[in-house]
């Protein structure tokens, strides 16, 4: 019986090896899994050239994670996608960026008010992708302008955006003992 049982764990031995080789030989097309081509044709949907999706794509680091965080602003807000990868591609976590500016747009719907005359909602927009782009925690900056614009009576958007970019850890007016 224990000899049996022997013959039996060395063939099963042998059965993954010989799987892993023969999986090896297997063809895969790389045009579907390729990140730079699916960055490039995301990007031409929300009216970048061809000639800047190739350059913003072949210069990021995730090419895929650039095109996810222009495709987040563009399906959220009607900002420009040049303007979206330009700001996408300054951020170490560009997901984190077109999460940041989809969550404040579609929170504060006082931010999409347009001004015949100045054209603020152009401003506002930009304001907004500017301030998630310089901010170094979006996910938690949006949560505070959301919060700042909305309980704070007389608070306009883009004021909350200055006041939570500003916020630092240990404000003095609070704490004035504490010393850098």
């Amino acid at each position: 019986m224990i000899m049996s049982l022997n013959r039996v764990f060395r063939g099963l031995g042998v059965f993954p090896v010989s799987l892993g080789l023969l999986l090896f030989t297997v063809p895969v097309k790389a045009g579907n899994w390729n990140q730079f081509s699916v960055c490039i044709t995301q990007l031409e949907k929300f009216d970048v050239s061809g000639d800047d999706a190739s350059i913003a794509c072949s210069d990021a680091l995730i090419p895929k994670e650039l095109s996810e965080c222009v495709s987040i602003i563009a399906n959220a807000t009607p900002i420009n996608g040049n303007d979206s990868v330009r700001a996408c591609f300054q951020v170490r976590r560009p997901i984190d960026l077109g999460n940041c500016v989809a969550d404040i747009y579609n929170a504060l719907p006082n931010l999409a008010v347009v001004d015949p005359e100045t054209d603020t909602e152009e401003i506002n927009l930009l304001t907004l992708l500017n301030s998630c782009r310089t901010s170094l925690r979006p996910g938690f900056y949006s949560e505070c302008v959301i919060a700042t614009a909305r309980e704070v009576s007389d608070m306009s958007p883009v004021r909350a955006m200055d006041i939570c970019l500003s916020a630092q850890d240990f404000p003095r007016s609070l704490f004035p003992a504490y010393n850098e």
